[in-house]
């Protein structure tokens, strides 16, 4: 459907087909569009391998980060066991050296038992006898 606006004349062309009075240039767009498709194909190509380039290098280095973690914990876990066996260790002393003294607390209090029986009972002898 064409329309036509007043003092204008249709030329009778469709709008597909350029006209004669067109510019001869005008045929070396689709050229010029085809380089251009090129080069933006080119250019996402590079844009691709970049990516790619950068999400290797970034699971290199995540790699690298997991081992130094590993090492870190490993190093940390022999850490922690040293300290724990070393507390134990100490621990264990200052129970032995605890359980000495409960001895000797528990021999003085049974020698100072012994004394005062003995003493209650020299007392009871000593008034029946007197």
């Amino acid at each position: 459907m064409t329309t036509v606006v007043e003092n204008e004349k249709s030329s009778g062309q469709r709008p597909e087909e350029p006209s004669s009075e067109i510019d001869p240039g005008f045929g070396s767009v689709a050229v010029r569009f085809d380089k251009v498709e090129a080069d933006m194909r080119e250019g996402f190509a590079r844009v691709d391998q970049s990516i790619n380039g950068l999400r290797g290098e970034m699971n290199q280095l995540g790699e690298g980060l997991r081992g130094e973690m590993n090492q870190l914990a490993a190093g940390l876990r022999g850490e922690m066991n040293q300290l724990g066996e070393s507390l134990r260790t100490e621990m264990n002393t200052r129970l032995l050296a605890l359980e000495g003294d409960f001895k000797s607390l528990q021999r003085t209090l049974i020698g100072s038992t012994i004394g005062l029986v003995a003493a209650i009972i020299a007392t009871a002898l000593l008034d029946k006898i007197s």
